[in-house]
């Protein structure tokens, strides 16, 4: 198998135009990635596209929860409770170094709605969860709810519940799904956007798209028996190539999320539920995140351009106002290091109330089969998204007439070793390599098993264990490895969705970025004109983001 890496482009695209495929994926966030597992750990022939970079959209800008969906039962819907814990023990099984158990704090005041029933329906979670359980709920005092969560303190807490969920990096996980999927045969090809549909029988089904290449600067066609629209809130531009008189399927909800110092809102090592308190029926969290903690998320419709999402002052207001009304801790936009803007593909129901939010909307994911042969599958959230691809492929097995069954639920996704384990495996050799505690678990967490890989890197060239911000522990080492195995093409890939570098340092890494991209360019066959150009384009995203926050003349993206 080739390494995963723009420099073998070519003859990935030569591999998926020659001949038909049995499965054309389009779209490559986490239900994509998942799809492509799936089939191709059936024994299918498969290539999976996307537009962007991989989890480029809503898949690396959700709240970084792997959850059972405790704010289900308050709709009653305890089927998607019960799907969300199930896949959720699964992922911690599947990937221990990419999904990791996280206490949750449930505050209760005076004024709490509905304080009386929580204890009620934390036991029915219990219940949901059963063997699979993260740990169950218990009921703490106010002291013991700030020793786990000190941001608490001074917030006039009557007392509060524990319970269990989990955490994630969304961007990686969706990477080790990629490579997992290319483990089986599957190929991958980000910035591979389609332009067009391909009619084939006496049907006219979809028998294929055809494709303009990002990276290769050309256009070309992939055949495939099966086709499917695994583009999430992005579904409906795809369903209407196909039929354009369709009406829109998806409502867009953007979601909003802020990232401060772990010193202005400290958290330990659990994250906390914060009751809605606006009146909209929407909660939010407060997520421990190291060094940083996560405040988000919003949900709002939007009806504007997809392509040009941002993040607006009314949302830094908003989510700043809900995270004050619940800690008081006066925080500003001065205490913001970074944000990001995503959308969740909710889907419209003709029948729902006229009055209902969207936070009423269903979360639940569907697969239309059709129009012409195309399988659309949408909906539903990170935590299911290996649900969401068995359901696609069992289709599709039904219509090739054949058995096979799903394997998803036994490969490992990057690790097949407790995260303990890993940890004192990598320790031992990094240390000796000059490498800090915190660079040796970051490594640990960020690649798995192939963490001895980074760290052969680093024995060939001491110069790779330079961190690429006092404000993270990454390391240049991930830079090369990006490039030459995870399928990076852009500075943006490697500082956003490699490493999260993007979003944990306050100048998104700008410093490190002439050297990174010196790294990329070379690993990849470009030239000094195009590394100039990325750099560029990546300190403009990060200015325009740093204006919103009010940050524009600190100097911190000063290149």
């Amino acid at each position: 198998m080739r390494p995963f890496s723009v420099a073998h482009r070519a003859a990935d695209v030569a591999d998926a135009t020659t001949g038909q495929l049995d499965v054309l994926v389009i779209g490559l966030g986490a239900t994509g990635a998942g799809v492509a597992l799936d089939a191709a750990s059936r024994g299918m022939s498969v290539a999976a596209v996307d537009m962007g970079d991989l989890a480029s959209g809503t898949s690396s800008k959700s709240s970084k929860l792997v959850h059972g969906g405790l704010r289900y039962l308050e709709q009653y819907d305890f089927a998607l409770v019960r799907e969300g814990v199930v896949e959720r023990q699964l992922l911690l099984k599947l990937a221990p170094h990419l999904v990791w158990p996280m206490d949750f704090v449930y505050p209760v005041w005076p004024d709490t709605e509905r304080r009386r029933l929580l204890g009620l329906g934390l036991s029915t979670y219990d219940v949901f969860a059963g063997v699979r359980n993260v740990r169950r709920h218990e009921r703490v005092d106010a002291d013991e709810a700030i020793r786990i969560a000190p941001a608490l303190d001074g917030s006039a807490l009557s007392y509060a519940y524990v319970y269990g969920d989990s955490a994630t990096d969304d961007a990686r996980l969706v990477l080790s799904i990629v490579q997992a999927a290319r483990n089986f045969g599957a190929l991958a090809l980000p910035y591979a956007e389609v332009i067009g549909v391909l009619r084939g029988g006496d049907e006219g089904n979809v028998a294929g798209v055809r494709v303009q290449d990002k990276v290769l600067g050309t256009e070309y066609e992939i055949q495939a028996r099966h086709v499917v629209n695994a583009t999430g809130v992005w579904a409906d531009a795809l369903l209407s190539m196909v039929e354009p008189t369709r009406l829109p399927a998806i409502q867009p909800s953007k979601g909003v999320h802020v990232v401060v110092p772990h010193h202005r809102l400290p958290l330990s090592h659990a994250s906390v539920l914060l009751p809605s308190r606006q009146g909209d029926r929407r909660s939010m969290f407060a997520i421990a995140w190291g060094p940083q903690t996560i405040l988000g998320t919003t949900d709002t419709a939007y009806d504007g351009p997809l392509d040009a999402l941002h993040l607006t002052a009314e949302d830094l207001e908003y989510v700043l106002a809900a995270g004050n009304a619940v800690f008081r801790r006066g925080l500003t936009a001065e205490d913001v290091i970074s944000a990001w803007v995503g959308v969740r593909p909710l889907l419209r129901d003709g029948e729902q109330d006229e009055g209902a939010t969207l936070s009423d909307m269903s979360r639940r994911h569907t697969l239309l089969d059709g129009p012409a042969g195309l399988v659309t599958i949408t909906g539903g959230k990170l935590t299911t998204y290996r649900r969401m691809a068995k359901d696609v492929v069992d289709l599709l097995v039904d219509r090739d007439g054949r058995r096979a069954r799903c394997r998803t639920d036994e490969i490992p996704l990057g690790s097949t070793q407790p995260f303990p384990r890993l940890l004192e495996t990598i320790e031992s050799v990094a240390v000796p390599l000059g490498l800090g505690s915190q660079s040796a678990k970051l490594l640990a967490r960020q690649h798995g098993d192939a963490a001895p890989d980074v760290l052969a890197l680093i024995a060939s060239d001491p110069s790779l264990s330079t961190p690429l911000s006092r404000e993270a522990a990454y390391v240049f080492a991930e830079v090369l490895y990006a490039a030459r195995y995870e399928g990076a093409a852009t500075l943006d890939d490697v500082f956003s969705r490699r490493t999260r570098l993007s979003l944990r340092a306050r100048d998104a890494g700008l410093p490190a970025a002439p050297r990174a991209t010196a790294i990329i360019a070379s690993e990849i066959g470009r030239d000094e004109k195009w590394a100039r150009a990325q750099i560029g384009a990546y300190a403009d995203a990060v200015r325009a983001e740093r204006g919103v926050l009010g940050l524009s003349d600190t100097g911190a993206v000063a290149v």
